[in-house]
């Protein structure tokens, strides 16, 4: 599977948890006490929040330890025309045809049910939760007008790290030279790095803005070893529990806060596409944590130029600092197939082959190890779509591991697995 877009349930639920004020939507009172031609001579409620973008865009490049090289082009956008914006950018960017390959591959790994609607789910996750972005295309960065505060502080200061990014690391090179639809576990990694900054910078955001941060020499959660800790030991699943945190009258995104991951688009989607959508944040961020342990933001900006390349990397990142590859797995199944055209491809990858693993995992004997043991063992893999006369699809993968026991682990749990 290919990663697409991000998802701002993480983002917000994170916010969350280092936000010490409530999400509530809290009735306005003006108490100007003034008259008319008084009160509108205050500032607009969009130069209030391009103001507000500015500043946090000092704020961030501060805590960071990156300069900001060139103002940032910025505007701002209600919730409509976002999603309007978002939609677009949807159709343009993602054929239909491309949706039904994967959407079949999918299927046949048993990991959609054969009804699910596949361009559909994507679009309704995409424009469910809307709260501005950073077009690395444009250069722009659109903000969303509506949200109440301490939810759009945090998203603007991630989105706007992300600019930054842009500025020093450029970010379509990090993003090269494969593309999603070639190597989904490349474009995962490398959005993991992207995303896993943005996030920690958002909570030291979140810190500072709380007078907790800086704390003596400490100018990060990652130089505050029990909180890095926790968040690096911390389940994804354990995300749900985040709509604990909220006030029960907290209204949803279209009235300026956060639905929780059980009531969302996501959290009715497959497992696979969950653990895809999620792991750029969630993932990343415990990768960028583990990096920066004993490490200062300018020693750790050398992972920029040399950037992992798998799911493996970040999930392990010894293995990026060993410099431990995946193989490059490649191979051509049309002779075996000649009635068959190829109509998909890409690499699982070690987070994938985790996820179709537990997807399946009910399924499989008492005494096999879990998903996340087995598929630590992976060292690269292709996976190749044949699409018959009839239509149907053959799925073809192939995959290397670590030793000889690991792929013979792997083979018997697959074995046990309906997908055969």
């Amino acid at each position: 599977m290919s990663y697409r877009h991000p998802h701002w349930f993480f983002i917000f639920a994170i916010s969350l948890i280092f936000c010490a004020t409530s999400v509530a939507a809290e009735e306005v009172v003006d108490q100007t006490g003034g008259d008319s031609e008084a009160r509108t001579s205050q500032p607009s409620a969009e130069e209030n929040l391009l103001e507000a973008a500015s500043s946090i865009a000092e704020q961030v490049a501060e805590i960071r330890g990156l300069e900001l090289k060139a103002p940032i082009n910025k505007g701002v956008q209600n919730r409509d025309q976002l999603r309007q914006m978002l939609i677009e950018r949807f159709h343009e960017e993602v054929p239909q045809e491309e949706f039904e390959a994967e959407a079949q591959v999918y299927q046949r790994l048993g990991l959609f049910d054969e009804d699910l609607d596949y361009r559909q789910l994507m679009l309704d996750m995409l424009t469910e939760q809307i709260a501005g972005f950073y077009d690395q295309g444009a250069k722009e960065l659109y903000i969303m007008e509506g949200l109440p505060e301490p939810v759009q502080r945090p998203a603007m200061a991630h989105e706007i790290f992300h600019a930054i990014q842009d500025q020093h690391f450029d970010i379509g090179r990090l993003l090269e030279p494969f593309s999603s639809k070639e190597n989904g576990d490349f474009a995962l990694a490398r959005m993991a790095l992207i995303e896993g900054d943005a996030t920690v910078v958002m909570i030291d955001f979140e810190l500072h803005e709380q007078g907790v941060l800086p704390q003596n020499r400490a100018r990060s959660i990652a130089d505050i070893p029990p909180l890095a800790a926790a968040i690096i030991e911390m389940d994804s699943d354990q995300m749900s529990a985040v709509e604990q945190l909220q006030p029960s009258t907290a209204p949803d995104l279209a009235t300026g806060s956060v639905p929780s991951l059980t009531d969302s688009v996501l959290g009715s989607a497959p497992p696979i596409v969950r653990d895809v959508l999620l792991f750029p944040y969630f993932g990343g961020m415990q990768f960028v944590l583990r990096a920066r342990a004993g490490r200062s933001w300018s020693s750790f900006d050398a992972i920029y130029d040399k950037a992992p390349i798998s799911t493996s990397q970040i999930l392990h990142p010894e293995r990026y600092f060993d410099d431990d590859f995946p193989l490059e797995v490649r191979f051509d199944a049309a002779e075996a197939l000649p009635d068959h055209r190829p109509v998909y491809e890409t690499v699982l990858g070690e987070l994938q082959t985790r996820s179709w693993l537990n997807t399946h995992f009910n399924e499989m004997d008492k005494a096999t190890p879990s998903a996340s043991e087995i598929a630590a063992g992976w060292d690269g893999d292709r996976l190749r779509g044949y699409r018959g006369p009839d239509g149907g699809m053959v799925v073809v993968h192939l995959s290397s591991w670590r030793s000889v026991e690991q792929a013979e682990v792997f083979a018997r749990a697959l074995e046990q697995t309906a997908t055969f």
